[in-house]
């Protein structure tokens, strides 16, 4: 006779998704129960991302401003955990690596769904709909980012933009570190070779406008403190 599920379980569904791994008898190594779990949860906080940012859109049509500051605020948490949990793979032996390499086949980490949806809807998506958000209130970028403290919410929101941006960042940079760590620096992988990854990769910016806007500001600066004949350090 089979056990009765709990509530718990039921809501959960922990029988499906304890069973979306390969049991212990058919691991091509250990450490490929971790690989696959790591990489199970990441996609799921992934797919946990993209619930909130389009709920921040959803808050800013309806000009939810707390609601939106919270949600960014809970995604940068949920980037933190994924960049968190990274440490685990740094605990498998290159060995281990390419055993797990074997079963594999030619996928890769750039073909996860989850992370084509971060980089994708910044642009895609959540940038239009801050960008017409700020232009029905009648505030510039640059008004923000000249008089933070009088654009406090407004400053918050393109903040909690900017901390979305340097995550990913952070996150490609940990990611290629981790292949460093495993394959070491010169081996091509599936998609070429590291050191050219990572600098197209650190060109990339999510919210370019939020970048940009931190050189103007500083550039008006610099020429108003050179005409009081002073040296600010900067752009010089």
């Amino acid at each position: 006779m089979s056990r009765q599920l709990t509530d718990y379980e039921k809501y959960i569904r922990t029988e499906e998704l304890l069973g979306l791994q390969k049991s212990a008898d058919v691991l091509s190594c250990h450490d490929e129960l971790q690989f696959q779990i790591v990489h199970q949860a990441h996609e799921l906080y992934m797919k946990l991302i993209e619930h909130e940012l389009r709920f921040v859109c959803a808050s800013l049509e309806t000009n939810d401003l707390p609601r939106v500051r919270t949600t960014l605020k809970r995604v940068s948490i949920i980037q933190r955990t994924m960049l968190t949990s990274v440490d685990l793979l740094d605990t498998m032996a290159p060995t281990d690596y390419m055993t797990i390499r074997t079963v594999l086949g030619r996928g890769s980490g750039q073909e996860s769904p989850g992370f084509k949806m971060m980089v994708k809807l910044p642009g895609e998506l959540v940038w239009p709909t801050v960008a017409s958000f700020l232009e029905k209130r009648g505030v510039t970028l640059r008004q923000i980012y000249e008089e933070p403290h009088a654009h406090h919410q407004l400053y918050q929101l393109c903040e909690g933009l900017v901390d979305y941006d340097q995550q990913l960042q952070t996150w490609r940079y940990r990611h290629l570190m981790l292949v460093y760590r495993i394959i070491g620096t010169g081996t091509p992988s599936l998609k070429g070779k590291h050191s050219d990854l990572l600098a197209h990769g650190m060109k990339q910016r999510f919210f370019p406008k939020l970048w940009d806007v931190r050189d103007e500001v500083f550039a008006d600066w610099t020429r108003d403190q050179e005409a009081k004949g002073k040296n600010p350090g900067y752009h010089g």
